[in-house]
């Protein structure tokens, strides 16, 4: 058994449409990427699963929904978190060592 591969986070699928949706796996290094992806996983509700053709199957319509609207606003909070950060991050001036 492998953990993140033989049993995963549902929610994982979920949140990689939408990258994809969102074309970002080519808009965006590996380094944002992975830190975007976590900081929306943590927003998330989690679904430790073995397979996901079992939950997917077992989920109602609006519950697949419901979970897609939520990782539409967490994407979209953490693009939007993550931009904020870079910008402070990146636009600070060196401090004089004088």
């Amino acid at each position: 058994m492998a953990l993140g591969i033989d049993v995963h986070n549902f929610t994982e699928r979920f949140v990689s449409e939408r990258f994809k949706q969102l074309d970002l796996y080519s808009r965006f290094d590996s380094e944002f990427l992975e830190d975007l992806a976590c900081i929306v996983l943590n927003k998330l509700p989690v679904h430790y699963i073995r397979y996901d053709v079992d939950m997917y199957n077992y989920m109602k319509d609006e519950d697949k929904t419901s979970l897609k609207q939520k990782v539409e606003a967490a994407v979209d909070e953490s693009i939007a978190f993550l931009f904020d950060e870079k910008k402070i991050k990146f636009s600070r001036e060196p401090k004089d060592t004088e």
